[in-house]
């Protein structure tokens, strides 16, 4: 699942300088070939195919201007990478190729990802103007009908084979995932944490409930001798005069209004 993540992140996002030195290293990997001659001794006329051909570039040069003219998907790009390794498979150990050869490799496995896994794209003329004058029609065809024979026509991508090809590219994305993965996992804990705190605060440790725990211990009343005649009495004035100091009406009121007040 997180190759899978990975991929789709990857297909995402912009064609990167890294991307193109990765396809580069890739490519140049797939055959040793000859470094392009600049030898000061006379040469023989260029043919009349060869004389309109401009001189070739570096292959990291040649596929940034066809990444620029094109406007590739990053998905079709990369997907070329699969075609590359499967190449290198193929190939004869001790085969070595011609200075344009990575070149020549690298464009023909652009078009055919390009053809296989878009419903329209480019044709081979097209191509051809691309490359700047470096290649013309007929040897776009040619590349392309070589490197189709070389693959027994079978261009197939399955994603396991795009995430060994492509693991360089995968791995930092994976980690990025990883990590954030763990952060949003760290931070819903200390919420589930905050809010179960938060909750037996407010069940526990209520203001009114640790209001009335630090309240001093009420004073007792005075006992008041028990009347037995107390029903009988009609009213406060009917009582003897000595029990009036002990029912003082304001002591009594007093006490009930301290005792009130304190519990409300």
């Amino acid at each position: 699942m997180s190759d899978f993540k990975a991929l789709r992140v990857l297909f995402k996002s912009p064609v990167t300088d890294d991307m193109i030195r990765f396809l580069t290293n890739t490519t140049l990997r797939v055959i040793p070939c000859a470094k392009e001659s600049r030898s000061t001794y006379p040469s023989p006329p260029a043919s009349p195919s060869e004389s309109g051909k401009r001189s070739l570039p570096s292959l990291m040069t040649f596929i940034t201007r066809l990444v620029r003219y094109t406007n590739v998907y990053t998905s079709t790009l990369l997907t070329a990478t699969c075609y590359l390794h499967k190449l290198q498979k193929i190939l004869p150990k001790d085969a070595h190729g011609l200075p344009s050869t990575s070149h020549r490799i690298f464009l023909a496995c652009l078009i055919l990802s390009a053809k296989y896994h878009n419903d329209s794209s480019p044709q081979n003329k097209h191509w051809a103007e691309y490359t700047d004058g470096v290649f013309c029609l007929e040897d776009v065809n040619l590349m392309e009908r070589q490197l189709l024979q070389l693959l027994n026509w079978d261009l197939r991508v399955e994603e396991p084979m795009l995430c060994d090809s492509l693991e360089p590219l995968l791995e930092p994305i994976r980690y990025d995932l990883e990590r954030s993965r763990k952060i949003m996992a760290r931070n819903q804990y200390h919420q589930r944490n905050m809010s179960a705190s938060s909750s037996t605060s407010t069940l526990v440790g209520t203001p009114s409930l640790q209001a009335l725990k630090s309240l001093p211990a009420l004073p007792k009343l005075p006992s008041l001798p028990r009347l037995a005649s107390w029903s009988s009495i009609s009213t406060p004035k009917t009582l003897p005069n000595k029990l009036a100091p002990q029912l003082d009406s304001s002591n009594i009121y007093t006490r009930s209004d301290y005792s009130t007040a304190t519990l409300v």
